[in-house]
C-alpha cells in the first residue's frame, strides 16, 4: 500500500529541500518504527498520531508529510514489514524452476516471518477484527487481501506453467484458502508452536500440488 506524499507545490515557504529529504526518508521509517510500537502496545484504536509522533520525536506534521491518516501509516506499516516478505515468498513460487521444489522454502520462510514480527502478526488479525466490526475500515483490509491474493494467484499460475502441471481450479480460489491456511498456522502457532511446526505448511501446500497433479491426469486420462 503505497503511502500518500505531499507534493512539491505543498511544501511550508522556507523549509528547504535537505528538511524535505529528511521528511521523505529518514523520519519516515522513524515513523514507521515509532507506530509499530504504539500499535502493538494500545492496539489499533487506542493508538494516536499525536503519540506516534511522540515517540518518534516528531511533530504531528511531520507524519502528515509522509501519511494522510492513522489507517494510512497502519496500512503501509503492515506491507512493508509483512506484506513485503509475504511477497517474497510468492515470488519464490513464481520464479523457481521446474526441477525445484518451493514448498519447504515457503514454509520455513512463514515461520521464520512469524518468529522475527510476532507482533505485528498479531496486529493482522486486529486488523481482522476491526474490520469485521466496523464496515467503515472493509474496504481497505479487502483492498489489502485482495492484492496479496492476486500476486499468489499469479505465482500459482506462474508455477504450473513451469512444471507443466495444468493447474485445474480457479488460481484466485487457490490462492484464497492457501492465504487461509497460512494465517491459521500463524494463528495457531503463536499460541501453540509445539502443535504448529515450522514445516507444516510445505506439507499441506505439497499435498495440495499432489492433488492438483492427480486430478489434472485425471482429467487427461
Amino acid at each position: 500500500m503505497s503511502s500518500v506524499r505531499r507534493s512539491k507545490a505543498q511544501v511550508p515557504a522556507g523549509r528547504t529541500d535537505g528538511r524535505q529529504a529528511e521528511l521523505r526518508g529518514t523520519a519516515r521509517e522513524r515513523v514507521l518504527d515509532a507506530a509499530a510500537d504504539e500499535f502493538v502496545e494500545r492496539g489499533y484504536t487506542g493508538a494516536s498520531l499525536q503519540a506516534i509522533a511522540k515517540r518518534a520525536g516528531l511533530t504531528r506534521g511531520a507524519i502528515y508529510w509522509n501519511f494522510e491518516n492513522k489507517q494510512e501509516l497502519f496500512l503501509a506499516l503492515l506491507d512493508e514489514r509483512i506484506d513485503e516478505p509475504a511477497r517474497a515468498l510468492m515470488q519464490l513460487t513464481e520464479t523457481a524452476p521446474a526441477d525445484q521444489a518451493t514448498a519447504a522454502g515457503v514454509s520455513e520462510g512463514l515461520a521464520r516471518l512469524i518468529a522475527n514480527q510476532t507482533p505485528l502478526v498479531m496486529l493482522l488479525f486486529e486488523h481482522w477484527a476491526t474490520a469485521a466490526r466496523d464496515p467503515k475500515l472493509r474496504p481497505a483490509y479487502n483492498a489489502r487481501q485482495h492484492e496479496l491474493r492476486g500476486t499468489l494467484a499469479q505465482a500459482l499460475e506462474a508455477r504450473h506453467a513451469t512444471t507443466g502441471v495444468p493447474l485445474t481450479y480457479p488460481a484466485e480460489r487457490l490462492a484464497t484458502a492457501v492465504l487461509a491456511l497460512s494465517y491459521g498456522i500463524a494463528m495457531d502457532k503463536l499460541v501453540d508452536s509445539e502443535a504448529t511446526p515450522d514445516e507444516l505448511l510445505g506439507e499441506i501446500l505439497e499435498l495440495l500440488y499432489e492433488g492438483l497433479v492427480h486430478r489434472a491426469e485425471a482429467g487427461a486420462g
